[in-house]
């Protein structure tokens, strides 16, 4: 009887043990959720640094939970510490290992938002060799890696999709992408031609098909093809803002400044749209509502390209060359292949004389295939003046004056080049100033 009456409190006891320990369980769970709801409010109110305070008390609560220490890295991010975001995204590698997809893909986002394209690729190549990713993701790490000129990677990529099912048309619209940027542009625009009569409502080669008449000034065509899209996607981001952008070069920006409000009322705190609104707001004329507009972006993301780019156009306004230029490369820091700054640091360096920075900055945007006719016409006339790339300029010259055919500048430029052509050729031994990379 005592036997028993030993081990019936002990297993009393033992049961004592097990719901005081669920009890602590329950309350670590508790306090975490709480730690977490509070720092969510306070990033939703625009409060970072207290965010970063709430999310350390969860990690202290719940130390094992690696997506803590995601949301500690995005707070960071927004307080504008990317030592500290950095720091965090290693920590929770550390804990989770390599093993978890949903962590991996999180992290690959969280890199991306700090502007770390090349770790976020590596993220996502290190996941698609795992097959880890979903078609979306493939796409996306496609457009990475083209955008960044690893072009073969790009097609090796996309070929995940395509030998599974090689009539999949947005596998087929990324790789019109590619070839644009790539150079293949004659390739590109028939297959997007195809898409498009095949499959009139594919948004993604409606937009693509419009980014390229964007980018080559054939404005007309750029706001029909946008005009066109299906309308169940009318209404998203990527469709409003680039109807936006196309409005604006065709010196509409009261209507591009319309859509551009309607989708800050949606979502107030996108710093793409905010920055594109505040182009338009300088476009307009109010310089001044362009500010407030900067001053908030970088007030979220310090390091925007965009916003600073719209800061750098309004110091260029100004004639504060210096200035701009420091504001345009500040957003290169960010984003080396951002377009829009590229296509005003040559012009400023062409209007100081520094002939020698606006030839390698035009051929990024060469290499990069986002330079227009205009800019094509003056890298020609400064490889016609240095004799430089001499052949490259002949095509260039050449590509200009198919559209053109009677443009005296143009034959000025052309004939310059074939002097210096025969120069070279007969000059033994000579040296030809090579610039760029070749593709």
């Amino acid at each position: 009887m005592r036997r028993l009456s030993l081990l019936l409190g002990a297993a009393l006891s033992l049961l004592a043990c097990e719901e005081a320990s669920k009890a602590q369980e329950r309350k670590k769970i508790e306090r975490t959720v709480d730690f977490v709801a509070q720092g969510r409010a306070e990033m939703s109110a625009g409060r970072p640094e207290s965010a970063v305070h709430e999310f350390k008390k969860a990690i202290s609560a719940s130390p094992e939970d690696v997506s803590l220490y995601l949301l500690l890295a995005e707070a960071y991010h927004a307080s504008g510490n990317e030592a500290g975001a950095t720091l965090t995204l290693k920590q929770a590698e550390s804990i989770s290992g390599v093993k978890d997809p949903s962590i991996r893909r999180q992290r690959a986002e969280m890199l991306l938002k700090m502007h770390q394209v090349k770790a976020a690729t590596a993220e996502l190549m290190s996941m698609r060799d795992d097959d880890l990713l979903t078609d979306t993701e493939i796409l996306d790490l496609c457009r990475l890696l083209a955008h960044a000129g690893k072009i073969n990677e790009a097609f090796k990529t996309l070929e995940r999709i395509q030998t599974r099912s090689p009539d999949d048309v947005e596998a087929k619209t990324m790789e019109a992408e590619i070839l644009f940027l790539k150079g293949d542009v004659l390739l590109a625009a028939k297959l997007m031609d195809r898409l498009l009569a095949e499959t009139p409502s594919l948004t993604s080669a409606r937009l693509l098909r419009a980014r390229y008449f964007l980018n080559e000034r054939q404005l007309e065509q750029a706001e029909q093809d946008v005009s066109m899209v299906d309308p169940r996607d009318a209404k998203r981001t990527d469709v409003v803002t680039l109807r936006a952008r196309v409005l604006n070069e065709l010196e509409r920006s009261d209507e591009a400044a319309a859509l551009l409000e309607r989708l800050v009322d949606e979502n107030p705190k996108d710093a793409e749209t905010l920055a594109l609104l505040a182009e338009t707001r300088l476009l307009q004329g109010k310089g001044g509502d362009a500010q407030v507009l900067v001053d908030q972006i970088l007030a979220m993301e310090p390091r925007w390209a965009r916003a600073l780019y719209v800061r750098g156009r309004a110091l260029e306004q100004q004639d504060r060359l210096d200035e701009a230029l420091n504001d345009y490369q500040s957003a290169l820091l960010t984003d080396a292949s951002f377009v829009p700054a590229l296509k005003r640091i040559w012009r400023i360096h062409d209007k100081k004389g520094n002939k020698a920075e606006a030839i390698d900055t035009l051929e990024m945007l060469f290499f990069q295939n986002d330079i227009d006719n205009e800019e094509k016409v003056q890298l020609a006339r400064y490889y016609s003046e240095t004799w430089a790339n001499v052949e490259r300029g002949e095509k260039l010259i050449n590509e200009a004056l198919r559209k053109d055919p009677k443009n005296a500048d143009y034959l000025k430029i052309k004939a310059k080049l074939a002097k210096g052509n025969q120069g070279k050729k007969k000059k033994s031994g000579g040296i030809q100033i090579i610039r760029g990379k070749g593709r």
